[in-house]
């Protein structure tokens, strides 16, 4: 049975949330003894209304989660198996639309703020060395890497998936020349770079909604696929199977590049923290696609610290403008990164794919 627009549109807010965070839960890492979601290294939960409500997703935005979760199990959307809430089919791609909302109006927000903010611009000049409005954690070293390592020419076709505000995707058409496509899921985004980048005469720099979940372009339309921190869970929905579609979307001798962090909850993980055991690397044995991989987590260490010590520099800019909540996130996102990477819990790398 299809679910239609209308019955997503039918949900309140409250119940597009709650959905939305059931989903993003049900596929969440869990303590192998007590099956509770580990949210962070401080928290785990277990996947009931009680959980739930432990959220500051829930909290903070004062819902009432227990109503939701009523109501959406009337609608057969969820039901609770005695052990903790589960999504119906239904559920499930109505979870998934609400998540798309939710994560497009969030950054809708938050990159369009970055882009008219002074004090992001010059944050970015100083913790990236370009303003690029980075919003991951790539600086121009990175970015050197993974230019050189494609050595992309005027005649190639490339795909940037989850290109945002569109300046990374600027500034390598501009250093190639080869044609680059940008996807988003987030229209505002997808709008903004159209009007603020320069286009070229052969058109060789494009952008277009488009969901990494669904790339409905034909069998090799690209010479490159590149991904700079987005093929996560939170944005797709089965890594094998995505990373299937990309090797399918290239061209004879296509490459891959990609920039990925893998993260682990408990120590008794490390083993998937290794460079061919990441959930990446599976991906890509997977799909039988050799690899190269360079570790950038010392150099991701040295980025997250220095964010702190410039968005701190910057905190009264931040707050002139109304935007103390990113400064607030530039620090909390410093200090939870530096906290995994010194407890061994994270570890950033950069994936390249050459097909013979």
């Amino acid at each position: 049975m299809m679910v239609t627009t209308q019955e997503f549109s039918a949900l309140t807010e409250n119940e597009k949330i709650v959905l939305w965070v059931i989903r993003e839960l049900s596929r969440m890492e869990r303590d192998p003894k007590s099956q509770e979601i580990l949210i962070s290294e401080s928290l785990k939960i277990p996947l009931t209304g009680e959980g739930i409500k432990k959220l500051k997703t829930i909290s903070e935005k004062n819902i009432d989660s227990d109503s939701a979760i009523e109501l959406l199990k009337i609608k057969k959307y969820v039901l609770f198996d005695g052990r903790e809430l589960k999504l119906t089919q239904n559920g499930i791609k109505l979870g998934k639309i609400a998540q798309i909302e939710q994560q497009s109006n969030w950054y809708n927000d938050h990159l369009l703020r970055c882009a008219n903010s002074k004090a992001y611009a010059l944050f970015c000049e100083k913790v990236f060395g370009k303003n690029l409005l980075q919003f991951n954690v790539l600086d121009m070293d990175q970015l050197k890497t993974l230019i050189s390592s494609l050595n992309l020419s005027a005649n190639d076709s490339v795909l940037d998936l989850g290109c945002g505000l569109g300046k990374i995707t600027e500034y390598i058409q501009r250093k190639t020349g080869a044609k680059i496509l940008g996807i988003d899921f987030a229209k505002k985004l997808i709008q903004w770079a159209k009007e603020n980048t320069l286009q070229t005469e052969e058109n060789k720099l494009q952008f277009q909604v488009g969901d990494m979940n669904q790339l409905n372009f034909p069998p090799t339309s690209f010479n490159a696929i590149y991904a700079i921190d987005t093929l996560y869970p939170s944005n797709i929905d089965n890594i094998d199977a995505i990373i299937g579609k990309l090797k399918n979307l290239l061209k004879p001798k296509g490459q891959l590049g990609i920039f990925f962090a893998q993260i682990i909850e408990t120590a008794e993980q490390e083993n998937i923290l290794a460079p061919n055991n990441t959930k990446m690397a599976q991906a890509l044995k997977y799909n039988h696609l050799p690899f190269t991989v360079i570790d950038f987590t010392k150099n991701a260490r040295d980025i997250w610290e220095r964010e702190i010590i410039v968005a701190n520099e910057l905190q009264e800019m931040f707050e002139q403008e109304g935007n103390l909540d990113l400064y607030k996130e530039r620090i909390a996102d410093g200090e939870r990164c530096l906290f995994r990477i010194d407890n061994q819990l994270q570890k950033r790398y950069y994936y390249h794919v050459s097909i013979d």
